[in-house]
């Protein structure tokens, strides 16, 4: 069976490594290009691609996937760090303490310089440093773990109110206020050009195989008339 007869998943795949479509896609830092090469693949094996127009609109379907995933991934990490943000309007006290808890048992020498401020609000800091003042403990390393004990045991728990139903009324107002103006704008606009873009790399495609099948079912109904005609003459 020649290439072009070949028309399997499988057969195609190292074609589209080959010619390296593979990598016709920027990767940035942070994303992973085998999850990439995955939704390609899968894609390749969805529509069995076949020349390299086909295999072009593939790529573009993958691109354009892949792009929505990307924005998803950015506004999830935007969200995260609004949160985590005192002067934001959607800050979330219970993530700051956490994180500022995790810093100062990671670098205790710095933490509550660098890190107090960015994720806890001045009165939150106030509180600790009168609680907690650094000429009672022997050791940075000490008093460092006192805080972030405090925060783990004390603070965090009493952040907690236990009723998911409840919880979840003020996280989707922190939510909404992230969200909401120009950026939810910019992310109901860019996922519009991305399904778009889907949109008409689908139908290109196809377009291209049904006009292939066109053309191939009429070389075979020429050639039964040919061979028609070669009979009866």
């Amino acid at each position: 069976m020649s290439r072009h007869q070949d028309r399997s998943p499988s057969a195609k795949r190292p074609n589209a490594l080959k010619h390296g479509a593979f990598s016709a896609t920027a990767i940035l830092p942070g994303e992973s290009r085998s999850e990439f090469d995955e939704l390609h693949s899968e894609l390749i094996s969805e529509w069995s691609p076949q020349g390299a127009t086909e295999e072009d609109a593939v790529l573009s379907i993958a691109k354009a996937i892949w792009r929505k995933r990307r924005v998803q991934k950015f506004l999830e990490v935007r969200l995260a760090k609004n949160c985590m943000d005192p002067r934001h309007l959607s800050y979330d006290e219970k993530l700051g303490l956490i994180w500022f808890a995790a810093a100062m048992k990671c670098e205790p020498e710095t933490a509550f310089e660098e890190y107090a401020h960015r994720y806890l609000r001045s009165e939150r800091v106030k509180f600790l440093n009168d609680k907690f003042p650094r000429a009672s403990y022997k050791s940075v390393a000490e008093w460092a773990a006192a805080i972030a004990d405090e925060i783990y045991s004390v603070l965090v728990p009493q952040l907690k109110s236990g009723n998911r139903e409840i919880d979840q009324i003020p996280e989707l107002m922190r939510s909404a206020v992230s969200m909401w103006g120009d950026e939810f704008r910019y992310e109901l606009d860019l996922d519009e050009r991305l399904d778009d873009m889907i949109d008409r790399a689908v139908k290109r495609l196809i377009q291209m195989k049904t006009m292939k099948q066109m053309l191939d079912q009429t070389s075979i109904e020429r050639l039964h008339d040919r061979t028609k005609k070669l009979a009866t003459a």
